[in-house]
């Protein structure tokens, strides 16, 4: 064998394994980066309102204005609210006060998290009206879906009829399932 032969191998040899080493640094990045995603979940939606310090990196909303005072949750009440399920049997009123956010920002964010549960929506046009049995079923003047007496449609896993208050200015009642545990589905326009 020659020399320029033997020269020309052994270039190859170490060609073919810096694109090994090459080829396992990419698969383990892009590993890497697929295992470590859902740990930056909790800071991608919204503060749940208690009140604590944002930081830089929290997203937050300022109540839309109204001629009704906002509703004050603390800490201590939200875990009273927690202990009791959150569940309220007779509400009085359905209109609860001043949303802690519009439709609009709402659906910007996604999901909020709020007094121990995580609301996303649901749009009606995905379900039209025939589809789900809710009496006086209508679309409310801020773009939720509404029965008669004014409650917003949720979706949950809590027995239908089950009253939840939200972030939203209404009181919540379940007509549909499709969601588990503390999660819940707000029907909209």
């Amino acid at each position: 064998m020659t020399a320029f032969a033997q020269t020309a191998r052994t270039g190859s040899v170490r060609w073919s394994r810096v694109r090994g080493i090459g080829a396992v640094a990419g698969v383990a990045v892009l590993l890497g980066s697929a295992a470590l995603a859902p740990l930056s979940m909790p800071n991608a939606f919204a503060s749940d309102g208690s009140g604590g310090a944002a930081d830089a990196r929290t997203q937050s909303f300022a109540a839309a204005d109204s001629a009704e005072p906002a509703v004050d949750l603390g800490v201590s009440d939200i875990e009273r609210i927690g202990a009791t399920n959150a569940a309220v049997k007779s509400p009085s009123k359905q209109l609860v006060g001043a949303p802690l956010y519009t439709l609009a920002q709402f659906m910007f964010s996604g999901a909020v998290e709020w007094g121990g549960y995580k609301f996303t929506y649901y749009s009606q046009q995905v379900l039209p009206g025939q589809g789900l049995e809710v009496p006086g079923r209508h679309v409310n003047e801020d773009g939720y879906v509404s029965d008669g007496d004014g409650f917003i449609v949720l979706a949950g896993s809590a027995p239908k009829g089950t009253v939840f208050p939200t972030p939203f200015g209404y009181q919540g009642k379940i007509y549909d399932r499709g969601t588990v545990g503390n999660h819940l589905d707000v029907y909209i326009r």
